[in-house]
């Protein structure tokens, strides 16, 4: 059987579908976005949470769910932790719901967020201290439950500390304290 390709050919079908590949990604000047969208993608949209309060007291939603958090303590991460930044403080407190709604919660999607004035929070997932983010089971009605969070924290101690819990894009509780 004999080949039809030679090695011309097969140069000149290379070079040809190089020429055409690199056109793909040609620069263009203008904005394929108006500025409308531009502002909405770069924009913070700020939500009135549903329910604020402080540590170590239960905040209820209107849905009767009660989100209760510890005060921060500051802890050291374990070997293999992820998340902590150098120079900032380690905060790690409890979170215990308790669903009292007309609904099974949907846990795996929550966000928790921290704040202080020196800037944001970052999350610290961390198996030794068993802080492995939020539970994947939907909270069933009537039940309960607790979980470790920990947050890297750029700020002092003694600083107003802020944390919010939202789901699918809403603010559900703001807690308001001092870093530890």
């Amino acid at each position: 059987m004999k080949n039809s390709l030679t090695a011309p050919k097969v140069v000149a079908t290379t070079f040809a579908l190089l020429l055409l590949l690199t056109a793909c990604g040609g620069k263009s000047t203008e904005s394929s976005t108006t500025a409308e969208e531009e502002q909405a993608l770069t924009e913070t949209v700020e939500t009135t949470p549903q329910a604020t309060g402080g540590f170590d007291a239960p905040v209820i939603t209107p849905d009767k769910v009660s989100y209760t958090l510890s005060s921060p303590s500051n802890f050291e991460t374990g070997q293999f932790a992820a998340g902590q930044l150098p120079g900032q403080l380690n905060e790690k407190f409890t979170v215990s719901i308790i669903n009292d709604s007309a609904a099974a919660l949907d846990l795996a999607t929550l966000i928790v967020q921290g704040s202080t004035a020196a800037g944001v929070c970052v999350d610290i997932f961390d198996g030794d201290n068993a802080m492995e983010g939020a539970p994947t089971d939907p909270l069933a009605v009537g039940a309960t439950k607790t979980f470790d969070w920990g947050l890297s924290c750029p700020g002092a101690v003694g600083d107003e500390f802020t944390v919010v819990l939202s789901n699918a894009g809403v603010n559900i509780v703001e807690v308001k304290g001092k870093l530890a």
